[in-house]
């Protein structure tokens, strides 16, 4: 993880991955206008998710940390791949938050204990946000077309 925290060509694939990982979670329901969204959402998802993390951690040694923290987190995405497997899902959120509390740990040069609150804030935080999205102004992306 350390290697690709200080590798600045590994935003790109991470980005992409990301992406493609979001867009991914809208294959299901047909939707091109969902798979964009998806890919759009993933990634803004991951630079809130990383700016709440650094956020959180105190703003510590600047943006080489938070760019850092981008980088790692962005290449775990290629797990996002699996959410289109029922029931692989639930196994895939469970081990991206061990993913970024080892992230932060390494990166942030936090405590266990301190790195794991920071996540579980920080994905707390995001999640209600989606939720709020996902419910409100893009539900009709979940429609489920009358016959």
């Amino acid at each position: 993880m350390a290697q690709v925290a200080r590798d600045p060509n590994a935003i790109r694939f991470g980005i992409a991955v990301t992406a493609m990982g979001g867009a991914l979670a809208f294959v299901p329901g047909n939707s091109a206008a969902g798979a964009l969204v998806g890919a759009l959402f993933s990634i803004l998802v991951l630079f809130l998710f990383s700016g709440f993390v650094h956020l959180l951690c105190g703003y510590s040694k600047g943006k080489e940390e938070f760019m850092g923290f981008v980088r790692v987190i962005g290449l775990s995405g290629i797990m996002d791949w699996a959410v289109i497997i029922p029931f692989i899902s639930l196994v895939v959120a469970i081990w991206s938050i061990v993913i970024s509390i080892i992230a932060a740990q390494q990166v942030y040069h936090l405590t266990t204990g301190k790195a794991t609150f920071v996540v579980m804030m920080s994905a707390a935080i995001l999640w209600m946000v989606s939720l709020m999205i996902f419910a409100g102004p893009l539900s009709f992306l979940y429609e489920i077309p009358r016959q």
